[in-house]
């Protein structure tokens, strides 16, 4: 602000001329004039022609008047020469009609006032002037003239107002424009000033707010006491520690804020594991590397509490920035699980045990009713029969239920295994179909197959394949109501490195196969979809049509297509139907040979 001041060019530092600035200029001759006439009056003067000395008194005193009028006039930049040409007059006058040197004096209030008015002009005007003051008087009285008429001053009066005013008209002005310059550095001044008022005034209050925001923060902070709530900086020591990490933790704020790391909380055994899948160090690094790659990052972890007790804890870790969005540190926020993860394995324990203990009997049910109507042994009547085959149909029922229980209780305890081998998606789905048909056309539902008139093949386990596709399949039978339609399509495409599925070819897409079962049922609630792949659920739409179903099949074709390295998505709307789609990649042929995907 200050720099544009100073540097707006002459105009800009000119200063600015006074109201009166005329008559101010001509005040102090005026009042040299008064004093001069006191000086005639008392007779300190002598007075040699009356009429010359009353010509020039009136002479001093109408410029001195003339001044104040033209301040009030446009004309104000001529009038600054008139007032002192007029006054230069009156002293010629005054020297005439005294006869004396010392009237001379009087040169000096017009003097200046030409050498300090506004711009050059008037220093010549001086000079010519005082030239024309010290030559009249010797006019006006017959040749008399002055004592230094005929003397050097005729020349170096002049000269001497010349150069003199030259220099203090040069001086008065740099001090007019060094005083342009304070004055606007004074309002600059005064204007920063304010503006740093206004701004302390919005830091104090930014201030008071982020103050509240903290103590908001705080205060929540403190008042989660169920979750544990760890903040650390950069290097992983604590920073913020609530009473939730103190209940679960066994350790005050104070023995553990800026003293402790948060990886001493961990098993070091679990860092290590983890840092040797991950393939990085030991420590912190573990304990962040999946929130560093992904943003956040939940999973299970051991935490070791002060007592010794060991907790399993779902920890949730996402990196923390500062107010300039630097990295900062991490946040830590963590359940104690370690009672409902006994009770899960309590359940999939019980569930594997009863399974087991399910499947022997059932065996041996079915083992005696395929004796018992076994055409060579003994006649049975049709009502014996067909109580049999229901029960035989029961039976099945039931141990394809318990088969399922089993195969879920070995994905959790991770001992689910697959036959690889290269498998034609194309005959397994049609098997699907063939295994429906009855049962679609019992329900009063059309099944269709589309698939590719070339193989497309997939490596994988053939019969677990066709477990998920007839689990899919079997699904959108019993949801479609009749006069329904359940398509069943088989298509090649392409993953792009984003993993967006499209059509065709693209440089870095690898092909893949996606199978896809699509109904006309009564769908899938939006608000529901989320955990239709969870064990034992099912959709109210289900239970609301008394749709027979454990809500196993659907976790069980997830843990399959997960096990193929495929993807199973779902798009559904309530009362218009469903779609799964099963993506899974192709076989190295596919790869080497890309044109049979076309």
């Amino acid at each position: 602000m200050t720099v544009a001041a100073t540097t707006g060019g002459t105009a800009a530092l000119r200063p600015r001329a006074p109201r009166f600035a005329v008559f101010a200029r001509a005040l102090p001759a005026t009042a040299m004039f008064a004093a001069a006439s006191l000086a005639l009056a008392v007779g300190l003067l002598p007075v040699a022609d009356p009429e010359l000395v009353a010509a020039g008194l009136a002479t001093a005193f109408l410029a001195g008047g003339v001044a104040g009028l033209v301040d009030r006039t446009p004309a104000t930049r001529s009038g600054a020469l008139v007032v002192p040409c007029a006054q230069f007059a009156a002293v010629a006058l005054l020297c005439a009609g005294t006869g004396s040197v010392a009237v001379l004096f009087l040169l000096l209030g017009p003097v200046l006032a030409l050498i300090t008015a506004p711009g050059r002009r008037g220093v010549p005007v001086a000079v010519a002037g005082t030239a024309a003051t010290l030559l009249l008087p010797g006019l006006l009285t017959s040749g008399a003239g002055l004592p230094v008429a005929d003397s050097a001053a005729l020349l170096l009066g002049p000269l001497a107002v010349g150069l003199g005013g030259l220099a203090v008209h040069d001086t008065s002005r740099r001090l007019a424009r060094q005083a342009a310059v304070i004055e606007r550095l004074e309002t600059d001044r005064a204007g920063l000033l304010a503006q740093v008022r206004t701004r302390a005034d919005e830091l104090d209050v930014a201030t008071r707010m982020l103050a509240a925001r903290a103590q908001t923060m705080t205060s929540v902070i403190d008042a989660v006491t169920e979750q544990s709530i760890i903040g650390t900086d950069r290097d992983g020591v604590v920073r913020v520690w609530n009473p939730g990490a103190e209940r679960m933790l066994g350790l005050p704020r104070t023995d553990v804020v800026r003293k402790r790391s948060i990886v001493e909380f961990h098993l070091a055994e679990e860092l290590a594991e983890i840092a040797a899948e991950a393939g990085t160090e030991a420590g912190l690094a573990a304990l962040v590397h999946a929130a560093q790659e992904r943003g956040s990052d939940v999973r299970d972890w051991t935490y070791v509490a002060a007592d010794g007790q060991r907790r399993t804890v779902a920890v949730a870790v996402t990196p923390r920035t500062d107010d300039r969005g630097v990295h900062a540190g991490w946040n830590f926020v963590g359940t104690d699980m370690t009672e409902a993860r006994a009770t899960e394995r309590m359940k999939d324990q019980f569930v594997s045990l009863i399974s087991h203990e399910l499947r022997t009997p059932l065996s041996s049910i079915l083992g005696y009713l395929e004796l018992v109507m076994d055409p060579d042994s003994e006649p049975l009547t049709d009502e014996q029969r067909q109580y049999l085959t229901t029960v035989e149909r029961n039976a099945q029922r039931l141990l394809r239920l318990v088969g399922d229980l089993l195969f879920t209780a070995q994905v959790e305890a991770g001992r689910f295994t697959l036959q690889p081998e290269d498998v034609d998606l194309a005959a397994v789905l049609r098997a699907s179909e063939e295994s429906v048909r009855v049962t679609a056309a019992t329900a009063g539902v059309q099944v269709t197959v589309d698939v590719p008139d070339e193989a497309l093949v997939v490596p994988g386990d053939a019969v677990r394949l066709g477990q998920a596709c007839d689990n899919l399949l079997s699904n959108a039978v019993k949801f479609t109501p009749s006069g329904g339609r359940v398509e069943l399509s088989l298509r090649a495409a392409w993953r792009l490195p984003d993993g967006e599925i499209c059509e065709d070819e693209h440089p870095g897409a690898e092909p893949v196969a996606r199978l896809a079962v699509r109904d006309t049922g009564m769908g899938i609630p939006a608000g529901e979809q989320g955990q239709m792949f969870t064990r034992f659920f099912r959709a109210s739409t289900a239970q609301r049509n008394a749709v027979p179903g454990v809500g196993l099949g659907l976790s069980i074709t997830k843990a399959i297509t997960t096990a193929h390295g495929g993807t199973l998505d779902l798009e559904s709307a309530e009362g218009e139907g469903t779609t799964f789609t099963i993506t899974l990649p192709c076989s190295a042929r596919h790869r080497d040979h890309p044109a049979s995907l076309r």
